[in-house]
């Protein structure tokens, strides 16, 4: 059985859909329902940007542009995960969302974020210790007062933790004492996925209220809780707990394995692919079948992913905005 996953925020890149012939139609309705054009970040060799108010929508309208073309050659998913804001568009590719819905809802979600960012929160990735041991180092800094959490689980050893610059700060010096090979910095003005982020949380629980989930063709694997669901209430419920929790993208990636699922396809910009390497550092023993689609020649032609099978480097370079 094949997972389809979709990245968060940090995967945009120049040209991200200029492969995508579904993209275009898509990007028309997506300035007509936002007042934003996006053509030009999707298509052509402009800097990538890093405001959610833009990414998300873009990455939105991609990663269903790269689900519609992939649906042309094969059929639907088994399961899908979404990483963070990447279960908009999961949910959206397996119908339990409209186009219109999924990117409204993306373009709330990116402005009530940014209304929580401020120049006292940051976000990073820790690179080379365990989930257990980052979250002690940042339990023994908030016992003392300072703000920092584990705010992704990306792999074993991937962890984003967020919150209050200085306790920030503390935290990284606490990590690499303890044997963390790399701390890098995520170009992301808010604490994402942590308390902090109460605010945004009870401003998608409204929008949620407000919009239609239908029971998806396909079960999501939360990354909040590892569960596999196609219950509407149970999933408007995660959306929103997912604005404070922890994404738990090795949970949920644990979970499809243990259910049997070993084909792991990543859909959306891709070059390089956020998710696959992360899926072999989480499951190593099962040797999963991965692949990328983020154009219509990979759409059409499967091509077995190929990255460096480094840890170290592999781990580096999928490292996830978090948001």
């Amino acid at each position: 059985m094949t997972v389809w996953m979709f990245p968060g925020q940090g995967a945009q890149r120049a040209r991200m859909a200029a492969g995508l012939s579904t993209a275009g139609p898509l990007l028309d309705e997506a300035r007509a329902l936002l007042g934003t054009d996006l053509t030009r970040m999707c298509t052509t060799d402009a800097d990538p940007v890093w405001d959610p108010e833009t990414v998300q929508p873009a990455l939105f309208v991609v990663g269903v542009a790269t689900a519609t073309a992939l649906l042309r050659h094969e059929p639907p998913p088994g399961a899908v995960i979404g990483h963070s804001f990447g279960e908009f568009t999961a949910l959206a590719a397996v119908g339990a969302l409209t186009f219109e819905t999924g990117l409204r809802l993306t373009a709330r979600r990116a402005r009530a974020m940014a209304r929580c960012a401020g120049t006292g929160t940051a976000m990073a990735a820790v690179l080379g210790l365990s989930e257990a041991e980052v979250r002690g180092v940042c339990e023994d800094i908030g016992a003392g007062g300072g703000v920092v959490e584990v705010s992704n689980v990306n792999s074993p050893e991937q962890i984003v933790i967020a919150g209050e610059t200085a306790a920030l700060d503390d935290a990284a010096r606490r990590c690499r004492a303890r044997g963390a090979f790399r701390i890098r910095p995520l170009r992301v003005p808010y604490a994402a996925h942590t308390n902090l982020m109460a605010p945004a949380a009870a401003e998608m629980r409204e929008a949620l209220e407000e919009a239609r989930i239908r029971r998806p063709r396909a079960a999501l694997y939360s990354c909040i809780t590892g569960e596999a669901t196609t219950d509407p209430g149970r999933i408007r419920e995660l959306l929103v707990a997912g604005m404070t929790a922890a994404v738990d993208f090795c949970g949920a990636v644990r979970a499809a394995a243990r259910e049997g699922h070993r084909a792991f396809v990543e859909l959306g910009p891709g070059s390089p692919a956020r998710l696959l390497g992360l899926v072999r550092a989480i499951v190593p023993e099962l040797e999963p079948r991965l692949r990328l689609v983020s154009d219509d020649d990979e759409a059409r032609v499967p091509r077995p992913f190929q990255a460096a099978r480094s840890a170290p480097a592999q781990l580096d370079k999928a490292v996830e905005d978090g948001s």
